[in-house]
């Protein structure tokens, strides 16, 4: 089993964290303070949710489907800001990138799990 943090999904979460952290300084007030310490702490639920699939067999599929609610309520947020003209379209598009492999990285995973490989091993193999 591979280190969580040498996981692609770890990585990818880890980098939208710090873009999320960097942009709820930036947001206006409103913003801020609801939908920015929303997405932050969503995304810090996926991190803590990547170690626990990672860790545990038994409970890897519901792990991965959690993983898989979070990660579509941080994308509607994101889209709310986004049409809210709260951030740039430059910006919407380098957080839903990230956003967009994270999920696409849980899917496969979650998938993989169903059919009973190992895909930690596998995903760490693939850098």
């Amino acid at each position: 089993m591979a280190q969580s943090e040498d996981l692609p999904i770890f990585k990818s979460a880890y980098d939208l964290l710090e873009k999320l952290v960097g942009l709820s300084k930036e947001l206006p007030k409103f913003f801020r303070y609801s939908l920015g310490t929303r997405m932050v702490d969503l995304c810090l639920d996926l991190l803590g949710q990547v170690y626990r699939a990672n860790m545990s067999q038994e409970v890897r599929e519901q792990v991965l489907t959690d993983l898989l609610i979070d990660y579509r309520q941080l994308l509607m947020l994101l889209r709310v800001v986004y049409r809210q003209k709260a951030i740039s379209s430059g910006r919407y598009v380098e957080l839903i990138s990230l956003l967009d492999s994270i999920g696409r990285q849980a899917t496969g995973w979650k998938q993989k799990t169903a059919r009973g490989a190992s895909p930690s091993v596998n995903s760490a193999s693939r850098k």
